[in-house]
């Protein structure tokens, strides 16, 4: 944060790895079932002397087809990880919210920013889908083509259990948007930044952002480490694969910072250790 804009996460940013752990599991038996196929075919059939060859045309007939079929899949899968961002795309998805000309800059990741003003966007609180019961909400924004058409979404890095607490998020925003960071300079809470503007999370990062959102609930905290253990898998491929998001040159020229400025808030100005 500084006195012209306020720079957030994507809403997928905590959870990023979750579908890349996924689809490596899944490529996994996939391969798995390949080698198995092909072991069949190789070693109990065309190697053993004892086979006379008499059902070769239905083997054959049988194993073309599956084994397209989960190539075809493995290829969907490695399709569908690129398409959401997971692999070979951005470590994050970044979003600015420029108090001087009021506007809002979202890093889309296909080259592209969607710019929209401040007053134009309509924001909202977003309910997520009852798991075991549990609602989470977050906070999201909203381009509208029309009164009755949204034409883009996009969510805040922020997702809780607790309404008050997206709430609290949006105000702070909000408050900054409205009435300056001397507002937001000293929200509790706001010691620290990520320090990923610039470069790659660390493993130890990664592993907090994973844990942070279920850290408050000590029975869904163990309930999900098993999960959290298999999601950071994918986190490490999403890490390796994909590179730290660049703003374009237009947008770094409305967001330039004056100098001297005393509310820049960054990952530099973390307590020591956590830069």
């Amino acid at each position: 944060m500084n006195s012209t804009y306020l720079e957030l996460v994507d809403g997928l940013y905590a959870n990023r790895g979750g579908m890349s752990a996924v689809g490596i599991f899944g490529i996994g038996l996939l391969i798995y079932a390949l080698i198995a196929i092909v072991h069949s075919v190789v070693f109990l059939s065309y190697s053993n002397p004892e086979w006379d060859g008499h059902d070769e045309s239905v083997m054959l007939a049988s194993m073309i087809p599956v084994t397209v079929f989960m190539l075809l899949f493995i290829f969907g899968i490695v399709a569908f990880n690129l398409k959401i961002g997971e692999w070979f795309r951005y470590t994050h998805y970044p979003m600015r919210f420029n108090r001087r000309n009021r506007m809002v800059y979202v890093f889309r990741g296909d080259d592209t920013v969607l710019e929209a003003s401040w007053d134009d966007v309509y924001f909202s609180l977003l309910v997520n889908n009852n798991i075991a019961g549990v609602h989470t909400f977050g906070i999201c924004g909203l381009v509208l083509k029309n009164e009755h058409t949204v034409e883009e979404m996009f969510g805040f890095g922020y997702v809780s259990t607790c309404r008050d607490y997206c709430l609290r998020h949006w105000e702070f925003v909000r408050r900054y948007m409205e009435e300056g960071p001397q507002s937001v300079i000293d929200a509790p809470g706001f010691e620290f930044c990520l320090p990923i503007a610039d470069k790659r999370e660390t493993l130890y990062q990664g592993w907090i952002a994973l844990v942070s959102r279920d850290a408050s609930n000590p029975i869904l905290k163990w309930f999900m480490s098993p999960f959290h253990v298999f999601f950071f898998i994918g986190r490490l491929v999403h890490r390796a694969t994909s590179k730290v998001p660049l703003w374009p040159a237009d947008v770094e020229a409305a967001c330039r910072i004056a100098p001297g400025d005393p509310y820049v808030r960054d990952s530099s100005t973390n307590p020591e250790g956590y830069r």
